[in-house]
């Protein structure tokens, strides 16, 4: 069945739970128990012995689950997301634990599979099998389609809550080329994830020279000029650099920044502005206006040539040096300052929004947000139909909430009494109080107890992430700085994009393989020829010979491949 086909089916249903508020999913009863009710009986299920039966005196059926074992889970038998699905869904989870690498795991998983060796019922790894894998072993029928299930009425009960666009994003995401749906996706967007090459320019130094901040790519030029030039950290050397960066931080190229000032780019093929044609944005005559300008700035020493050559490490030392020596630079976040949001040379910085280039683009390097595959079920699994009331178990708000930040009333709070003391993530700008108060942090705790390490399906939308708090308020009335970098990235780059941005394509098994060698080709290709470019080690004389040596490489049958593959995820 196609996913549209399923969007109208569970729209329908959606329609109808809300009217009625008849619930027919884990949880045994009918309807949906109170996040209290549940979290009652999550902690009987945990503090007494393990029942083996259901109210009627049925035996609980065992699934088997396949996960890569973490470091940051203490025990997974005994973790209290375990225990709530067990519970809720009667049913006991017997773990088998795959490598603890990626790769290592992959490897295992197709040996298992090739060899006849009996496979956990279900695999629930976040983006652990690619959208390829899925439809290789899909089609093999080492996956079960789910799309029967997912228009159900009756089994998609909580899946079919989702708001219906969201729901479409997870279904188009979730859709393999031949039709059919092999995995649960998790869909939990975080704005801040989405536009992660974000700019800080030096506040500090633009007051001392009475400078205005810039807003495009000429006055960028004209302030950068002052900062190497004119001395602003005082100390009689010329030693300022104007923009640096690395390639291996997270979002710290700024390159990226600059390009985008010019056309949009986020590090692959886009769309035109039409939205249905797929285009190389790096052999456009505004990608060669970017690289001439990026060479002037580089010619004239406003922009360092070590953004290229120097690692995370090294342009942490550079941002944190004293005397302080850098007047812009890109980076995801303060941490890559010696002593983050507290680290004076940062406290000098602010994010600057994209700088509006020569033809009035001024686009953000953003990503759009892809659904990550989650859950599949195996054909080894003797009730498909209660494994997947497990995976639609894991779409009900509290469990998606636990899946992430651990146990309700202890870990986190959704009491407007409790979230009345802590300021929300986007309340000091955008007027956004807290809704969901976290009151223990436990990602960065190396053996906690209380969930997965959020590798399930889940669903957290844009508004609930909204709602989260960013800590208690002050007694002074300060924002909490890291809330205020978010809303101001928010408000900087977020909307900062071309109307059409490229998904993440499906590719068949086929496609893949075609792809594979000029992919790699010309991507490569394109970032070694951007630095040569920029630094002057190439000419842009040769441009002609650049695009032609792509063209060599596979570029137009990579083009042609992502056209195909995009107009089918349209049609589906």
């Amino acid at each position: 069945m196609k996913w549209n086909k399923i969007r109208k089916s569970v729209a329908l249903f959606g329609a109808a739970v809300m009217a009625t508020g008849i619930l027919a999913g884990c949880g045994g009863s009918g309807q949906t128990a109170s996040s209290t009710e549940q979290s009652a009986s999550t902690e009987q299920a945990a503090g007494g012995e393990e029942s083996q039966q259901d109210a009627s005196g049925g035996e609980r059926e065992t699934l088997t689950v396949g996960v890569v074992k973490s470091s940051y889970v203490e025990d997974y038998d005994t973790n209290y997301l375990t225990q709530m699905i067990e519970e809720g869904c009667n049913v006991d989870l017997e773990f088998v634990y795959l490598p603890g690498t990626v790769e290592d795991a992959k490897s295992k998983f197709a040996v298992m599979a090739s060899s006849g060796t009996t496979l956990p019922d279900v695999v629930i790894q976040e983006n652990f099998f690619s959208g390829t894998e899925l439809l290789d072993y899909g089609s093999k029928g080492i996956f079960i389609p789910l799309n029967d299930y997912l228009s159900d009425e009756s089994k998609a009960v909580y899946f079919s809550q989702i708001p219906e666009e969201d729901r479409e994003k997870m279904l188009q995401a979730s859709t393999s080329p031949d039709g059919n749906i092999y995995a649960l996706t998790k869909f939990a967007p975080e704005e801040w994830n989405l536009t992660p090459n974000r700019f800080w320019i030096n506040r500090t130094w633009l007051d001392t020279l009475g400078l205005e901040e810039p807003t495009t790519t000429e006055e960028l030029q004209e302030v950068l000029r002052a900062f190497v030039t004119e001395d602003p950290n005082g100390n009689g050397v010329a030693d300022e650099i104007g923009i640096t960066g690395c390639l291996d931080g997270w979002g710290c190229n700024a390159v990226m920044y600059l390009l985008n000032s010019f056309v949009f780019y986020n590090g692959g093929l886009a769309l035109d502005e039409t939205g249905t044609t797929v285009i190389a944005p790096f052999v456009t005559d505004e990608w060669k206006q970017a690289l001439e300008y990026m060479n002037q700035l580089c010619s004239e020493g406003l922009l360092s040539p070590t953004i290229f050559t120097q690692d995370a490490s090294q342009y942490t030392a550079t941002l944190s040096n004293e005397p302080e020596i850098v007047g812009g630079g890109a980076a995801g976040g303060d941490g890559y300052w010696s002593g983050g949001n507290q680290s004076e040379n940062f406290k000098d910085m602010e994010m600057l929004p994209p700088v509006e280039g020569p033809n009035g683009v001024a686009y953000a390097y953003y990503f759009d947000y892809t659904p990550a595959s989650a859950f599949v079920i195996t054909k080894d699994c003797k009730n498909p139909e209660l494994a997947f009331k497990v995976g639609d178990f894991f779409y009900r708000q509290d469990v998606s909430l636990t899946s992430r930040y651990g146990e309700e009333n202890v870990d986190w709070s959704s009491d407007p009494e409790i979230c009345s003391q802590y300021e929300g993530m986007y309340e000091a700008m955008d007027g956004i109080p807290c809704t969901m108060a976290q009151l223990t942090d436990l990602w960065p705790i190396p053996a906690q107890n209380k969930h997965w390490k959020d590798i399930g399906p889940s669903y957290r939308s844009l508004d609930m992430y909204h709602g989260i708090s960013a800590g208690l308020k002050s007694e002074d009335g300060e924002s909490n700085i890291a809330a205020v970098m978010r809303q101001e990235s928010r408000a900087n780059y977020y909307d900062k994009h071309p109307e059409y941005v490229l998904p993440a394509l499906q590719y068949t098994q086929e496609e893949s393989d075609r792809i594979a060698e000029p992919q790699e080709n010309v991507n490569s290709y394109v970032n070694q020829s951007l630095a040569e470019f920029v630094t002057g080690n190439r000419s842009l004389n040769d441009w002609d010979a650049y695009v032609e040596e792509l063209n060599n490489m596979g570029l137009q049958e990579w083009i042609e491949t992502a056209q195909t593959a995009y107009d089918r995820m349209q049609n589906q």
